[in-house]
């Protein structure tokens, strides 16, 4: 056998025995943020919501009985919940209900949902110091209802490259992610960089580069929680019936992109004084958050919000 093959076999071999995409147990914090944060690589983290009562109770019978009027747009159409899940709960996989389904006034359920697990503390976002509209078109907290067959529309990275949590609470979901430094495959739309111009993830023949990119799929079952780190792209098919909370995350890991972000918003929303004077402001926050977080600011276990 050749050298080249005999490469070739052991990155293959070392592949296989180390996943992009690992699956871990009891892992601490400190190795938390050392093998995944910092390195900015997607985890599945297996108890991470051992200690939420959201697990018993967030079914979707709990959210047809206590939540059936609660009025849902999906996709341009307004519908009440309660039989958003109904038609979920009776589709298949050829013939998927409509999705994505959420659900963002969470407020009073946030005792189900708490502690806040402490891989996804620190956080910054609810902090008085950020001004307030820089958050303008982000859900911080959203609970999603899927059933089988049911896709997400579309490619994309959570905004202002946040952290992103998966925790879910109900049934199985699959998610697709792509490897980082790979947009030129992506269709990524020149005024919305957090979104891919990509409307049919299955039509190769239209969108023929991103079926180039290296990508990798993962199952999160109930009771597991998957991080996806900010500039992570993915998209998300339910494999059953599902409820998932979704929650973003921001700290000094990913501060830097948060700023540039939101400076390239204001710009493109047309303040560029504006934009130079929050960027400004914004990258003299970062070190005192830092300095503040070296003595526990912002690692509540509640939701601060």
């Amino acid at each position: 056998m050749s050298q080249i093959g005999s490469a070739a076999q052991a990155t293959d071999a070392a592949s296989a025995a180390s996943p992009w995409i690992e699956r871990v147990h009891g892992v601490t914090l400190a190795d938390f943020v050392r093998r995944y944060r910092k390195s900015r690589r997607p985890v599945v983290l297996t108890d991470a919501l051992r200690d939420w009562s959201a697990l018993e109770r967030f079914t979707p019978e709990f959210f047809r009985r206590e939540f059936a009027d609660r009025a849902v747009r999906i996709r341009g159409r307004d519908f009440r919940l309660g039989e958003v899940i109904a038609m979920q709960q009776a589709s298949d996989a050829d013939h998927p209900a409509p999705y994505p389904c959420t659900l963002s006034d969470c407020a009073s359920l946030l005792a189900d949902l708490t502690p806040r697990f402490e891989y996804s503390l620190p956080d910054r976002h609810a902090s008085a110091l950020i001004p307030r509209h820089v958050f303008e078109l982000v859900n911080h907290l959203e609970i999603f209802f899927g059933g089988p067959g049911g896709e997400f529309p579309y490619l994309h990275y959570d905004m202002l490259r946040m952290h992103a949590w998966i925790a879910q609470v109900h049934g199985d979901k699959e998610f697709t992610l792509y490897e980082p430094g790979q947009e030129h495959l992506l269709y990524v739309h020149p005024q919305m960089p957090w979104l891919s111009r990509v409307d049919d993830l299955h039509d190769a023949a239209r969108w023929p580069l991103l079926h180039q990119a290296r990508s990798h799929r993962v199952v999160v079952r109930a009771g597991e929680a998957l991080f996806l780190p900010c500039g992570i792209w993915h998209t998300a098919r339910c494999l059953t019936m599902n409820v998932t909370v979704a929650f973003d995350q921001l700290e000094s890991t990913n501060w830097r992109d948060f700023v540039g972000e939101v400076v390239f918003e204001e710009r493109r929303s047309g303040h560029p004084l504006r934009a130079l004077a929050v960027g400004a402001y914004l990258g003299l926050l970062g070190p005192l958050f830092n300095l503040a977080e070296a003595f526990g600011a912002n690692r509540l276990a509640d939701w601060g919000i």
